[in-house]
């Protein structure tokens, strides 16, 4: 059976990748059409544009991200596979102008699930082994992972044809060695990749308030398109909030900063 390491960007799947190693490496990236949101380094959106086989314009997460995966495929000295799928703003416009919440948790299944499964069933299309970098002190998260995706398989006449595979099977190597966080930090701290200190998009809904607050400082561009964005769509983000409000908030300088936000889908996560 094949393996694939799902990678993310963050320490964990990074330190994944570097200790326990796959037939394929395979890092999904989420874009926006924001062009005040482009790297402001010409040479790397050049990188991800040759890599993605396509104009690259921005990405919600953190520039950082970007560097750290064109890094690790240096370190680990073999490739790893960029997967696009549709931007951001074309999933909300799909989805009926209705954004992603807690409770409608599309963004990841469509701009991080399917540009692997697609590219999954285009170049291997049988049952693999996928590496997922769940901690041991996070364990419970490989008890929601899923093994099936329903997909375009083909044409029927002019129309999809949509079919649910059973495509992968859970393999959680960190789990299996007992590796915890300190560990993923110390290691990180000696990499020499510069990591993000914030995972996964800057304006996710499941971070905390406190988290958006800096995040708008720090990628203020990035941050005011998920506020935009938000103005212009159903709905909000988070309930009773939104982010032109989380903009106002005084800082608290207690807050425990960069912790992210994980996903239970095993692809958007530290």
């Amino acid at each position: 059976m094949k393996t694939i390491n799902s990678l993310s960007g963050g320490k964990t799947s990074s330190y994944m990748a570097m200790h326990y190693p796959a037939d394929y490496n395979i890092f999904s990236l989420v874009t926006i059409n924001e062009a005040k949101a482009s790297p402001k380094d010409s040479k790397l959106i050049q990188y991800v544009s040759d890599k993605i086989g396509e104009e690259f314009i921005a990405t919600a997460e953190d520039d950082d991200t970007l560097v750290v995966i064109r890094d690790l495929e240096q370190m680990l000295g073999s490739e790893i596979i960029w997967a696009v799928g549709e931007s951001f703003d074309n999933v909300i416009n799909k989805a009926g102008n209705y954004l992603p919440n807690k409770l409608r948790r599309f963004c990841t299944q469509e701009m991080k699930m399917r540009p692997i499964f697609d590219w999954w069933f285009k170049n291997i299309c049988e049952k693999v082994r996928m590496g997922i970098g769940y901690r041991y002190d996070e364990m419970e998260r490989a008890d929601r992972f899923t093994t099936s995706f329903k997909g375009v398989v083909g044409k029927r006449g002019t129309q999809n044809k949509w079919d649910t595979i059973e495509w992968r099977e859970g393999y959680f190597p960190l789990i299996e060695n007992k590796i915890i966080h300190p560990t993923i930090v110390k290691w990180a701290n000696k990499s020499g990749l510069n990591f993000p200190s914030d995972s996964n998009c800057i304006g996710c809904f499941h971070k905390h308030p406190q988290q958006l607050r800096k995040n708008w400082e720090q990628h203020p561009e990035k941050y005011q398109w998920f506020a935009d964005i938000e103005q212009k769509s159903k709905g909000t983000w988070k309930e009773n909030d939104t982010y032109e409000r989380i903009k106002t908030y005084p800082k608290q300088m207690d807050f425990e900063f960069g912790e992210g936000a994980g996903c239970n889908a095993g692809f958007c996560t530290d």
